[in-house]
């Protein structure tokens, strides 16, 4: 285990909020730390009907919808 390790912005979750806000984070040059549970994907993954996701006009499943976007919140 490492020593203590500081942030001025922890971000919680790694379902779509927690990936939006740290892409948010990251633009704004706040250098976000995103902590992600042992599943990707938040409480969306145990979802068994989404009726709004962005961009989708017919529903689908939490585990059927597109992946994080990590490549957007990963550093550069």
């Amino acid at each position: 285990m490492s020593g203590p390790r500081h942030s001025r912005l922890i971000i919680l979750g790694s379902g779509p909020a927690g990936y939006s806000a740290a892409v948010y984070a990251a633009r704004a040059n706040r250098n976000p730390l995103l902590i992600t549970g042992m599943e990707q994907g938040g409480q969306l993954m145990t979802t068994t009907e989404v009726d709004n996701w962005p961009g989708d006009v017919h529903g689908l499943t939490g585990p059927g919808r597109p992946g994080p976007p990590r490549g957007a919140a990963s550093p550069r």
